[in-house]
């Protein structure tokens, strides 16, 4: 039985059988011509109907949410906090003889180690409010939630630098300021928001206070 671009045929006639018509090549292309016409139409899946009704209760309540006030606190926060981190820098070197911060290595300048450390500064001041910004969008407890990794962040930032080699007082004192600046922007940040009165559900003192 020779074979034609719609299938076989017998005397010329299209399709598998006389008077049934060609498959649509859609259906040549996935699936036997019968299977697809028998298949039923499939409801959507569960999971986007999940993620539409998500979607449309984050947007009805977004506007309740105390982003303007997160960005302008977490931007004034990036840049207290770089202007302290230099001036910290640059009163440690020259007033003590501290090489801080100790990543900077000995033999960098004041200003060029000063300004590095206060970039550095700003740049996580910056990305923690854009986590916290993540949080409120996404987590059901957003202030408990940047606590947990605020915390473990300022903890890593604190011991990393007595891993590096270095002076020990340079290591210790960039520590100190690593811990001090962290524990600040995150109890600050998290302060923002839980003052807000937008989330009565992150936690079961602001549920009793409304």
């Amino acid at each position: 039985m020779p074979d034609s671009p719609f299938g076989r045929s017998s005397g010329g006639l299209p399709g598998r059988h006389a008077g049934r018509p060609a498959p649509r090549p859609w259906e040549r292309s996935f699936r036997c011509p019968s299977t697809a016409r028998r298949r039923p139409v499939e409801a959507p899946p569960r999971r986007y109907e999940d993620f539409v009704a998500l979607h449309e209760e984050v947007s009805a309540e977004g506007s309740g949410r105390p982003y303007r006030a997160l960005w302008w606190t977490g931007i004034s926060a990036a840049l207290l906090g770089g202007l302290l981190a230099f001036a910290a820098v640059i009163g440690l070197r020259t007033m003590f003889g501290v090489e801080v911060p100790v990543f900077a290595g000995e033999h960098a300048g004041a200003a060029p180690a000063a300004t590095s450390y206060a970039l550095c500064a700003t740049a996580a001041t910056i990305q923690a409010t854009a986590l916290m910004h993540l949080l409120l969008s996404s987590a059901a407890r957003p202030v408990r939630a940047f606590a947990w990794i605020g915390g473990v962040a300022v903890a890593l930032l604190a011991l990393l630098p007595l891993t590096l080699h270095g002076p020990f007082d340079a290591a210790l004192a960039t520590a100190g300021i690593n811990l001090a600046g962290g524990t600040a922007v995150v109890v600050l940040l998290a302060a923002v928001v839980a003052a807000s009165r937008a989330f009565p559900w992150d936690g079961p003192f602001r549920r009793a206070r409304r």
